[in-house]
């Protein structure tokens, strides 16, 4: 399937998986949310502090636990999409087909990397309220956050695995097709 006008000419890949791709979807519908109570909480925090001249009780406990369920949201929506920052500096001169190979070894490492992340985060929010994970002014525990990156980051190493299922280097949106082996 090709990309549209507003994918800027970048090819969209389908997930094969339907469950993973569920997964994927629930992340951008979680980003989304966690960005519209990110402005709800700036737009109080500013209306409070120039009307009133106080500034809210835990809006940057709020804001930083808003910010790290967004950021890992949109890094799962960027790997579904191929939309992070890639430079194709080996191919000018290594050729397609080393570029093909490091691509494949890059994503090989980068599912051990995102699963050894994934087991970090979800071991270490099992510790909870016990180790003082706990945010400063109004003790949001740090427990469901970590879950939720841990969970983050397992969904980018079973995308990352799912590519190299499919064929290993995915065509990248910004080069024409060619017949290069």
């Amino acid at each position: 399937m090709t990309g549209s006008a507003g994918d800027s000419g970048r090819e969209r890949r389908r997930i094969p998986n339907a469950p993973l791709r569920r997964l994927t979807h629930a992340f951008a519908i979680t980003g989304g949310v966690a960005l519209f109570l990110l402005l709800g909480v700036t737009v109080a925090e500013v209306v409070s502090r120039h009307l009133i001249g106080v500034s809210l009780l835990g809006a940057e406990d709020l804001t930083t636990m808003g910010l790290t369920v967004l950021v890992a949201a949109a890094v799962v929506c960027a790997a579904r999409d191929g939309g992070h920052v890639s430079v194709d500096l080996i191919r000018r001169f290594a050729g397609r087909r080393v570029t093909k190979r490091l691509d494949v070894l890059v994503r090989l490492l980068g599912t051990g990397v995102m699963a050894v992340a994934a087991f970090a985060l979800v071991r270490k929010g099992g510790c909870g309220v016990e180790c003082g994970n706990i945010t400063g002014s109004i003790a949001i525990p740090h427990a469901p956050f970590y879950y939720v990156l841990g969970a983050c980051m397992a969904t980018c190493a079973l995308l990352l695995a799912f590519g190299l299922m499919r064929g290993g280097a995915a065509r990248n949106g910004d080069e024409p097709p060619s017949g290069d082996p």
